[in-house]
């Protein structure tokens, strides 16, 4: 698995990527975000944007906010394809590396109740869960968990 991880290059998002972000979010969710959403949040001065190429095409992104003391992941996903090769452990661990650098020390996120193969994806990284956020996904009124873990330096992986 090494020797794939390897060929992976992380880079941070431009407006250039978002047809093929669009396309990742679209394989990866039943219910996708909009183009405009990941326009405002390559513009917010607040996000942290990565992507993650194989062979020089993008196979997966991250899309966060590092504000004070906490990274809060607002959407991560990586091509059905390319999943179970450690791109998804690495675009956290960039996000969280460069949010260390600003100040953070911890790290937020939410997923559906219902997506299983997220949960266990976040709980193998050392994130617990700490509350529930009861209607959070407004297309489908579903709960989120809402998951929590300090940030330590990439080793703590």
């Amino acid at each position: 698995m090494k020797g794939r991880e390897d060929r992976v290059k992380l880079r941070r998002l431009q407006e250039r990527d978002l047809d093929t972000v669009l396309e990742i979010e679209r394989e990866s969710f039943p219910h996708p975000w909009r183009k405009k959403m990941f326009e405002e949040e390559l513009r917010n001065p607040l996000s942290l944007c990565f992507g993650a190429e194989s062979d020089g095409r993008l196979v997966g992104f991250l899309f966060s906010w590092s504000i004070f003391e906490d990274l809060h992941i607002n959407n991560i996903a990586v091509l059905p394809r390319y999943r179970r090769r450690g791109i998804g452990r690495r675009l956290l661990q960039e996000a969280m590396e460069r949010a260390r650098v600003l100040g953070a020390r911890n790290v937020l996120l939410e997923v559906r109740r219902s997506n299983a193969a997220a949960a266990r994806f976040y709980e193998r990284l050392g994130f617990r869960e700490v509350g529930v956020r009861k209607g959070y996904y407004s297309d489908t009124g579903e709960d989120a968990r809402l998951l929590f873990r300090k940030i330590q330096p990439v080793s703590g992986f």
